[in-house]
């Protein structure tokens, strides 16, 4: 028998050598080939475990091959959930079990609209949207001051599309399809030379417009008060309609009564439908008071007239608000007389009740009668007649409005014509004053030259630049700024609280620096009693104090103390003697306090508009008819608005013609329509989402698929912090999670394998995680890895001995020329997971066959591949082929193990050094002693073992060993 070091070497020496003898065995090739021709075609957990092929190769190659029978039990592994530490894989103390399930993906096959690393990419682009469009308004600004002083005419002015641009904003222009004479016009027109372009071609239809609605104004007015009177009317009518209506069921259910039916329930419902018709007169009655006072209103506004009859109208204003005075008072009283009826029909209620104490009852209803009859006592009488004649007079106010066409059609399309010509001249009014903004705002001569002042007075620039900043979506640092340097300069000019609150600016200011901003019980009146609210400290241990009585508790209620404490208002508002609002030495504090709060709002908002976009796509990704094409997509405001902000574009300018077309578009063709536009942002727009050519979903494209990029950034983790422990770990640690987030993220946003290639911390994490050292791994033999075919059984990645460059290649998805490709879930194993599970069975096959003539070749084989496994004393002890390995390399007796497992780990602790079996050669060394001691121990050839461990002999060779395994072989 060759001894356990020969056989062992002859198979480490060149494992991927080893490997590809295995897998010529004609066995071992057809069950293989099996396996890869097959493997993708299955769709189900029972699917793979009926396939009996299959699923023994997967369990073989995974070392669970005596497992095979547990069918139910394997199917509840490969169902778990590995994200879940409660699921049922997780549970299970043998780690094999775990590496089983995470080698097959069960349940993932959904096409969705995003991935969640797409939505975080979408997260991450709106808020860096929002940094970047900070520092835009920062920087067109600051080029807007310092250009202005440079133009030399208004056509160069405009002839930059940065001043243009920025003009456009703060004064609300719409760029797109300006008319540039007609600004250019406006920019050399001086408002006071009645000679200028504004005075003359925009004035004249200023005066125009003003008619126009002037002209207008009387019919539609006119239309206006008729369509008020035919609305009464009818709605009088109706109240005809049903009381009379109500009247005759009563009339109808009062001959029902004594005929043997239920009177009390008869006399019920009569009560009920006398009810109704008190409610509605009394609503006549309210109507009545309605008509009153706007009939004074009519005669208020007629006092204004020129030439009007003040004293007479007057006297009729007088007359009327009697009237009204009158029927208010009747309304009132039926108000009360209906609310009174309620509370009797509910005590008759309460009187049937078992235990009811119906004297005392008797005693409320009777009272209640009592204020009922008084109040009816004192009524109008009000019936039909009344409501009839209402009805009549609203129709012949009706009738008696001169020059209109006879209600119906023709009128309303004269009101039609009419509001359109108002609307038009109106909206011109608008436009007008704004063209007169932007004649006053520059100071450009006649010609178009630059006066020696400028083209812009400094006071104008600043509103120009006050302007631009506001308009902005949300505040940003520069409109912060602006807004601090308005508090600075204006805060001292207020001589009250009451006149510094009325200034909504200032108001705004105060919510930011103090934290305010974000509460909605917040509102002036409440920063007013805190301003003009003493807050020292001996001021607020009075229990009467209003910051204390009223807001103790609360989550501001410090900071209502603060606003306080920072102002000098007296309790009426006022200002002390010689005092501003604000002493200096505190202007600098509510200013970082302004800083520190100011965008507390938008945040807030942001995490809201956040936590809706999550909530969407949520119910997008797990219900599969919500969201199935692009219409779906951008016809959902939630998450087609957020990721157009996302990426800079505006819903209002961009058509959803033109998205939809983005999101089909290929992103491998560079004539795609995407491409044509020629903007980054429509191309991470359609990388954002997973749709065809059709519109409708596909798989997503990422260079590797998520689940592997997770488990690539964990095993990164658990490789880093090996053998660490206090301090050093939670350092080391701190550091691989920083390390295996970039990778994460910056992987999601690969799309050709240079750009993979140019990251090297991306690939050092590849490495990493499959325990190769990335110092010893240089970039251009990792270059030539993935560039490798691994479909090519002679290509340099299936050639090299370390078969784990290949595997690490063969995770990443790219095509031949290096793109990104989308991959389908629907598999349940990728190209990556296919090459571990096929060399995994190599190696399992291995090691059972040098198993059957040597369980220690078997041993050493199996601690040499799990080895990467181990973080602690415990994996050794938990595994018996790993705990046989460590006793027999230290001599320990077998009766090692029935000791407890504590101390067992001491032992492990005391004479192995884990972190050296990081380092291959001391591993090897390890394990060639274990591969002597083990023959030593089973008493196999001795004599060479003996050799070997006394270190007499000359270095021996793989030749030697080779020649050595021949001799023996011979006897």
């Amino acid at each position: 028998m060759v001894s356990t070091y020969l056989s062992y070497n002859l198979v480490v020496r060149d494992m991927k050598a080893s490997m590809a003898r295995t897998a010529n065995d004609a066995m071992v090739k057809r069950d293989g080939e099996y396996y890869k021709a097959n493997i993708g075609k299955v769709r189900s957990v029972d699917e793979f475990l009926k396939d009996h092929r299959l699923y023994t190769y997967a369990m073989r190659a995974y070392g669970l091959e005596d497992m095979a029978y547990a069918k139910a039990f394997m199917k509840k592994v490969l169902e778990s959930d590995l994200g879940d530490t409660n699921s049922f894989a997780n549970k299970l103390t043998d780690s094999r079990y775990r590496d089983f399930a995470s080698a097959y993906q069960f349940g993932t096959g959904t096409k969705m609209p995003q991935t969640e690393h797409q939505t975080e990419e979408m997260i991450d682009l709106y808020t860096d949207r929002i940094e970047q469009n900070d520092r835009a308004v920062t920087a067109e600004t600051s080029y807007y001051d310092a250009m202005l002083t440079r133009v030399k005419s208004v056509d160069e002015f405009l002839a930059n599309p940065r001043l243009r641009d920025y003009m456009f904003k703060a004064y609300d222009i719409d760029g797109r399809n300006y008319d540039r004479a007609l600004i250019r016009g406006l920019l050399v027109s001086d408002p006071n030379d009645s000679a200028s372009f504004f005075n003359t071609q925009i004035l004249p239809k200023v005066v125009d417009a003003k008619a126009a609605i002037e002209d207008v104004a009387p019919i539609l007015d006119k239309i206006g008060k008729r369509d008020a009177y035919l609305k009464n009317v009818a709605n009088l009518q109706g109240t005809i309609e049903d009381i009379t209506g109500m009247r005759a069921e009563i009339a109808g259910i009062q001959g029902q009564m004594g005929t043997g039916l239920d009177d009390g329930m008869l006399q019920a419902q009569i009560n009920t439908l006398q009810r109704k018709i008190e409610a509605t007169f009394t609503t006549f009655v309210g109507d009545k008071v309605g008509a009153l006072k706007g009939r004074i209103a009519g005669l208020e506004a007629q006092k204004a007239e020129p030439g009007a009859d003040v004293p007479a109208l007057q006297t009729q204003i007088d007359a009327i608000q009697a009237d009204v005075d009158h029927w208010q008072a009747d309304y009132d009283s039926r108000v009360s007389i209906f609310t009174k009826k309620n509370e009797v029909a509910a005590l008759e209620i309460q009187r049937l009740e078992p235990g009811a104490d119906t004297a005392a009852i008797d005693q409320q209803i009777a009272a209640l009668q009592a204020e009922i009859g008084g109040l009816e006592a004192g009524l109008e009488a009000v019936d039909l007649p009344q409501v009839a004649q209402m009805r009549d007079d609203q129709q012949a106010a009706a009738d008696a409005i001169p020059g209109l066409p006879l209600p119906g059609a023709d009128t309303q399309a004269l009101s039609a014509k009419l509001t359109e010509q108002k609307n038009r001249a109106a909206n011109y009014l608008i436009v007008a004053a704004g063209y007169e903004k932007l004649a006053s705002a520059y100071d450009f001569g006649a010609d178009g030259s630059v006066p020696a002042g400028g083209a812009q007075t400094d006071a104008n620039r600043k509103i120009a630049t006050g302007n631009y900043v506001s308009k902005q979506e949300r505040l940003t640092r520069a409109g912060a700024l602006l807004n601090d340097q308005y508090f600075r300069e204006t805060v001292n000019s207020f001589t009250s609280a009451s006149q510094m609150l009325e200034d909504s600016r200032i108001v705004s200011y105060l919510k930011a620096a103090f934290g305010l901003s974000t509460y909605g019980a917040i509102v002036t009146s409440t920063l007013e009693n805190a301003l003009t609210t003493p807050a020292s400290e001996a001021d607020l241990e009075d229990p009467d104090n209003f910051i204390r009585k009223n807001y103790s508790g609360r989550p501001y209620y410090n900071n209502l103390i603060a606003l306080s404490r920072a102002f000098n208002f007296n309790s009426d508002g006022t200002l002390p003697a010689g005092k501003y609002p604000v002493d200096a030495d505190k202007l600098l504090s509510l200013s970082n306090g302004y800083f520190s709060g100011y965008n507390d709002v938008v945040e807030a908002a942001d995490e809201r508009a956040i936590t809706g976009l999550k909530k969407a796509l949520g119910a997008f990704n797990t219900t599969a008819g919500k969201i199935a094409n692009v219409d779906h997509l951008v016809n959902n405001a939630a998450v087609y608005e957020f990721a157009m902000k996302a990426v800079g574009l505006d819903v209002n300018e961009v058509s959803k013609r033109i998205m939809k077309n983005v999101l089909k578009s290929d992103l491998q063709d560079p004539k795609s329509f995407v491409y044509t536009l020629k903007d980054d942002r429509y191309l991470q727009f359609a990388k954002l989402f997973n749709f065809d050519k059709d519109g409708k979903l596909t798989w997503a494209r990422m260079a590797q698929s998520e689940e592997r990029m997770k488990n690539t950034a964990k095993d990164y983790i658990i490789q880093k912090i090996r053998f660490l422990s206090g301090t050093e770990k939670k350092t080391a640690k701190a550091a691989a999670e920083k390390e295996a987030e970039h990778y994460t993220d910056k992987l999601g946003k690969i799309s050709t394998r240079k750009e993979l290639l140019a990251d090297r911390r991306l690939i050092d994490v590849a490495l990493v995680a499959r325990g190769i050292d990335p110092k010893k791994v240089t970039n251009d033999y990792i270059r030539k890895i993935f560039e490798s075919d691994l479909g090519d059984p002679k290509s340099f990645a299936n050639t090299e001995k370390d078969y784990r460059f290949a595997e690490i290649a063969a995770s990443y998805n790219f095509d031949r020329k290096g793109n990104v490709i989308r991959t389908s879930s629907e598999v349940i194993q990728t190209a990556g997971g296919i090459l571990e599970t096929t060399n995994l069975y190599l190696r399992q096959t291995i090691e059972s066959t040098q198993g059957e003539e040597n369980a220690g070749v078997r041993l050493a084989l199996y601690f040499e591949r799990k080895v990467a496994d181990i973080t602690s004393a415990y994996d050794i002890l938990s595994d018996n082929a790993l705990s046989e390995v460590f006793r027999t390399v230290f001599s320990l007796q077998d009766e090692v193990a029935a000791m407890d497992v504590d101390q067992q780990a001491k032992l492990v602790d005391k004479y192995m050094k884990l972190s050296e079996l990081k380092n291959p050669d001391k591993l090897a060394a390890m394990l060639r002693r274990f591969t002597v001691m083990y023959d030593l121990k089973n008493n196999s050839t001795g004599s060479l073992a003996a050799t070997l461990l006394s270190g007499a002999g000359a270095t021996i060779t793989a030749d030697t060993l080779m020649a050595i395994a021949q001799l023996r072989g011979r006897r």
